[in-house]
């Protein structure tokens, strides 16, 4: 880490610390919708009458445009606004003023019945000076301080020159818990640990620096008493100065004795929740500061955000995104504590074009966003912390429809300005699926639906708030109630009445053109996002920029300055005569979703596909049928098999192909539609050719399925690789009862196939059109095939 621990000596003084307030909330930037869900209506005789349902949006998106749109930001506004919230005056009566209100809004009924009441009774009679919890920490020796700031510093360099250095935020453990309304611990922590100061917050063992509160968070697969001992242990070792630990371990006397008498302990029963809780005070809840965008939904929310926040950019912000894909601050990656992420080892592959065949490319220094467990909540509020203390101005958040309580709990501290709906759609629904539901489907989506309809629920403010809803989708119902508090903007492809609406739109094989109607005017968006579904992710972007005062041109100006969103129909051009296209398509529907905008643009569909080992076996035969309807040549394949064999894998997803397809081979010795590394020699010629005729190849090496596509493809064709997307690794057996990660980019395999092609075009007498290249097997007349009996 880049943060040096200021020094431990400190002393009490009389400097209030900021407590947080909800009018130091700056005045949010959906001023537009607002404003228009307060217009009454044409139709209405009384001012602002109904819920924003009944507005007629039109009208007054029109007289918001005559009376002038502004900026994104009005000139002196905020600044006239943040004067309005004054610090809690230095009496006995507010010290913790701040903290009530937080306390009140971030749900009361968390704080187990300790009431304010009896925290200030207690202070009474313990004789505590009220006035020093809010005291924040006084260093000695300021001009040494000023000298080592002066000196070299990691902030100078690289990528982190580019923004402001962070702030120290040293606290009193007393105050930190006083900010937070735990009113009993921060009386107690001022009695017994005056003078316990904090620098940082950390629920890793091996990041915590000196001077840090650590977290001891159990983990979701290992929540056992050994490992939590051993966390605390090395936190200890590192320098920690306080400890946050759960209740039950107070049962282990060894862990009480490893425990110094210095170090301030806090027991708790849910160490998850109050550690977020704590971040929040001690970040002084940074998403007040930042213009918060949730994107929520089952699909979609990827594109959808990254769309969102090439708008912002648009308009000169400096965006954070937390999302599936990265976390990061404008074109740099974040780690899970808010810093800009740096490898923390060399990586094996950094000067390669591309992995090899047949082998295992070493995994390590990449980039992976942190996966979400128990420590979540608090790598958000430290994530949105180091966006805020670097400059950022907003922030594009995916909410995970999820009934994980770790999800769940994540957007419970995020204090958003717009929610944007994309779909809760079950499979058949806004997709136009052909394919029916599964049990397991219909009691995720349940589960789904209820967490995508959440952040709607939280939405109270009409003046500051603002929800963007599908008009199509099947739970519409749903959300409108949930933000029934707050004006909306709908989009729709089908229903009409939609304040967004896409009157027409077309693809090829290199992008999509969509006129879309909108209160302000028609509008032309030109995107290499290709499908119908990514219409409707460019519908939401389109709704949430007018929700936030963006004009039109500087709307399609964003949606179309983003060429390239990862593996999200991602369009690989090294200037061929065929598009190459990677996506994350790893269901039946996201891939019938892909392929059937393709299919009437493209000479001929290639599909590359392999499905993930210890998952959904079911998922496997119907994703398979999937590819077969759609697809002109297809290639089975690998994908991160982990512990399961490859080739069941396989035989799993070629159960999809039709009976009729599978029985015209049924007299052969060896079934042919397998790698053909798993027949003898004299066999393959024969499985070669019963792959050929039907265009269904299996190729258990991924490197190999890819440059075959590639090189297979003519002149107007389109390559699909799909169910990877951005992911950057694989996973296979270690031979220990463990996974190994190797790396492989289906980006990076693409254009390193590619390039390559100059060399295979010059060789002219080669047939390249079917798999296996070249023209022996045509000649071939030996291979029995059985006549399928009539249907």
């Amino acid at each position: 880490s880049v943060r040096r621990p200021l020094p431990l000596t400190c002393s009490s003084s009389n400097i209030p610390h900021r407590l947080l307030q909800p009018s130091a909330r700056p005045p949010l930037q959906c001023k537009l919708v607002a404003r228009a869900a307060k217009e009454p209506s044409p139709a209405s005789d009384e001012p602002g009458e109904g819920d924003g349902e009944d507005i007629d949006v039109e009208a007054a998106f029109h007289q918001l445009l005559e009376e002038g749109l502004g900026d994104l930001h009005d000139e002196g506004e905020g600044e006239a606004d943040q004067g309005e919230a004054e610090m809690p005056p230095d009496d006995e009566n507010s010290t913790f003023e701040g903290a009530e209100a937080i306390a009140d809004e971030l749900e009361k009924s968390r704080r187990p019945g300790y009431t304010e009441e009896q925290w200030r009774e207690g202070l009474e009679a313990s004789g505590i000076d009220r006035n020093s919890m809010t005291e924040q920490p006084e260093f000695e020796g300021e001009d040494e301080q000023e000298e080592l700031d002066a000196e070299s510093s990691p902030y100078d360099e690289g990528a982190h020159a580019k923004y402001p250095r962070p702030p120290p935020r040293p606290h009193f453990m007393h105050v930190l818990f006083g900010k937070a309304a735990y009113y009993e611990e921060a009386t107690r922590l001022q009695t017994e640990h005056e003078d316990v100061v904090v620098y940082g917050i950390q629920a890793d063992p091996t990041l915590v620096l000196e001077g840090d509160l650590f977290c001891c968070i159990p983990s979701d697969d290992c929540p056992d008493s050994e490992e939590a001992l051993q966390s605390v242990y090395d936190a200890i070792q590192s320098g920690a100065a306080a400890l946050l630990l759960p209740s039950e371990l107070q049962a282990f006397p060894d862990l009480l004795q490893i425990i110094p008498e210095e170090i301030a302990v806090v027991w708790v029963p849910a160490v998850e929740e109050v550690a977020a809780r704590l971040a929040v005070s001690f970040f002084d809840a940074p998403s007040r500061d930042l213009l918060m965008v949730a994107v929520s939904g089952t699909r979609g929310k990827s594109t959808t955000s990254w769309l969102i926040r090439g708008i912002l950019e648009e308009m000169e912000q400096v965006a954070g995104m937390m999302g599936s894909i990265e976390w990061s601050l404008a074109e740099d990656r974040l780690d899970s504590d808010g810093d800009l992420w740096e490898p923390s080892e060399e990586d094996p592959a950094k000067d390669r074009e591309c992995s090899a065949p047949f082998k295992l490319t070493p995994y390590a220094g990449k980039y992976s966003v942190p996966s979400p467990g128990p420590e979540l909540s608090l790598s958000t509020q430290k994530v949105l912390g180091g966006m805020k203390d670097r400059g950022a101005t907003c922030c594009i958040f995916e909410v995970t429809p999820s009934s994980d309580e770790h999800h769940l709990n994540q957007a419970i501290w995020v204090d958003v300005n717009v929610v944007v709906h994309t779909t809760l759609a079950p499979p058949g629904g806004m997709g136009k699926s052909s394919l029916p539901m599964t049990t397991a489907q219909k009691e995720e989506l349940e589960g789904a639906v209820e967490a995508a309809v959440a952040p709607f629920e939280r939405l109270m403010d009409p003046d500051s708030q603002a929800a963007i809803i599908n008009l199509d989708d099947p739970a519409v119902t749903l959300v409108i109630k949930a933000a029934q508090g707050v004006p909306h903007i709908t989009y729709a492809i089908e229903n009409q009445d939609a304040a967004v609406w896409a009157e027409s739109f077309k693809f090829d094989i290199w992008e999509s053109e969509i006129i879309v109607r909108t209160p302000l005017g028609r509008l032309q968006v030109i995107s290499p996002l290709l499908g119908r579904h990514n219409v409707y992710n460019i519908l939401a972007a389109v709704a949430t920029g007018l929700a936030l005062k963006v004009p039109l041109v500087s709307i399609v100006a964003g949606i179309e300055s983003v060429e390239i969103i990862p593996g999200r129909c991602e369009v690989i051009d090294e200037g061929q005569d065929f598009s190459v296209i990677v996506d994350s398509a790893d269901t039946p529907e996201a891939l019938e979703a892909m392929l059937s905008a393709l299919k009437g643009p493209a000479n001929r569909i290639i599909t590359v596909l392999g499905c993930r080992g210890e998952e959904d076996r079911s998922m496997r035969p119907r994703i398979a049928e999937v590819a077969h309807n759609y697809s002109d040549l297809l290639i089975f394949t690998n994908d991160s098999p982990c512990r399961e064999p490859p080739e069941q894998i396989i035989q799993d997803m070629v159960a999809g192909l039709p009976e009729q397809l599978i029985n015209r081979y049924s007299g052969y010795v060896y079934f042919p539609f397998q790698d053909q590394g798993h027949v003898p020699l004299w066999f393959e010629p024969y499985l070669q050719k019963a792959q050929r005729t039907t265009r269904r190849h299996v190729m258990e090496d991924r490197f190999s399925a890819i440059r075959a596509a590639i090189g297979t493809a003519q002149p107007g064709d389109v390559v699909l690789i799909a169910g990877r997307g951005h992911n950057d690794y694989m996973e296979y057996e270690d031979g220990e009862g463990g996974t190994r990660r190797g790396w492989f980019d289906d980006r990076v395999e693409a254009r390193a196939a590619l390039s390559k092609l100059a060399y295979l075009n010059q060789l002219t007498k080669l047939s390249r059109r079917e798999l296996p290249w070249g023209s022996a097997l045509s000649e071939m007349d030996t291979v029995v095939e059985v006549e399928a009996p009539p249907s």
